[in-house]
């Protein structure tokens, strides 16, 4: 075979196994190795299949026709089971103290400890009398830190997995509670119950876009009014997967983001560029519909 017909069998499994365009280096090595017999397509595609990368997306066989919310679970399940400190924070997973230290930089962070954000969060309230929600918390690497700070620190994660090593890591911590929730909803709180929301590389694992405007939906109910989220989403970044998995999510434009907030009653206090994958934005419930 010439070399234009390799470059597209090459190509055309990168887009089925690994859902994105070869890289420019993965291109060239995969071709040579096929020009010089070393491999063919069935074992280029076991490669493929048997790599860390394609494990991340397909943690576990699951049927076309699953529903995502099963789906969900299961592949986060699987996933926590893989290495859970891996698929939280990769750049932080070669040691525990490397995790649990990166969970209080970007506690502080989301915080902005020393800006008026973290004022606009207190509202001259004392942070030791405040109930706060981290939306997908994993195994409590920035819930924990938070609970340092406010009066009850809460978190949902869909991984039973997750959650089971969430509340080892968290046992003896009373303020600091971690539940296991159905993935698509706050179901488990009530009305107007905390005072500061948020949520970080969590909606940006999430397939389908109407979940995630839920938890948009169900913020403004469980939020006291005039109490802050802020949430991080993928902008609409260039690397674009071929199609969305419960590793590589939906992005957000900064239209749609106006538009749910204005549909849920809030106001936008903070927003970055939404061409950058870690979109952040922050919201300020209003006082009253």
């Amino acid at each position: 075979m010439n070399e234009n017909t390799l470059k597209e069998i090459v190509r055309r499994c990168y887009l089925q196994y690994l859902n994105r365009e070869p890289d420019d280096a993965g291109l060239k090595h995969y071709v040579h190795l096929m020009q010089t017999g070393q491999i063919d397509e069935k074992s280029l595609i076991d490669t493929f299949k048997n790599s860390p990368e394609y494990k991340l997306s397909h943690p576990v066989e699951i049927e076309p026709d699953t529903p995502v919310d099963i789906k969900m679970k299961k592949e986060w399940n699987e996933r926590a089971k893989m290495n859970h400190l891996f698929v939280i924070a990769t750049n932080h997973s070669e040691s525990e103290e490397d995790f649990w230290e990166s969970g209080i930089t970007e506690c502080n962070m989301i915080l902005g400890k020393d800006t008026s954000r973290f004022q606009n969060i207190i509202k001259n309230k004392e942070p030791s009398k405040m109930n706060v929600l981290e939306i997908g918390c994993g195994i409590g690497r920035l819930l924990i830190p938070m609970s340092k700070i406010f009066q009850n620190a809460s978190g949902i994660d869909i991984s039973s997995e997750m959650v089971r090593i969430g509340k080892e890591k968290a046992e003896g911590i009373s303020n600091c509670e971690i539940l296991e929730n159905n993935g698509t909803d706050l179901s488990l709180f009530s009305d107007n119950y905390f005072d500061f929301c948020y949520s970080f590389i969590v909606f940006q694992h999430i397939p389908d876009k109407k979940i995630v405007e839920e938890y948009i939906k169900e913020v403004s109910r469980v939020l006291k009014p005039g109490c802050l989220f802020r949430f991080q989403v993928r902008g609409k970044i260039n690397s674009k997967p071929k199609k969305t998995t419960t590793w590589d999510g939906v992005q957000f434009t900064s239209d749609e983001i106006h538009i749910m907030a204005e549909k849920n009653n809030f106001d936008i206090l903070e927003e970055d560029d939404d061409t950058n994958e870690y979109y952040w934005i922050t919201f300020r419930l209003a006082k009253s519909f």
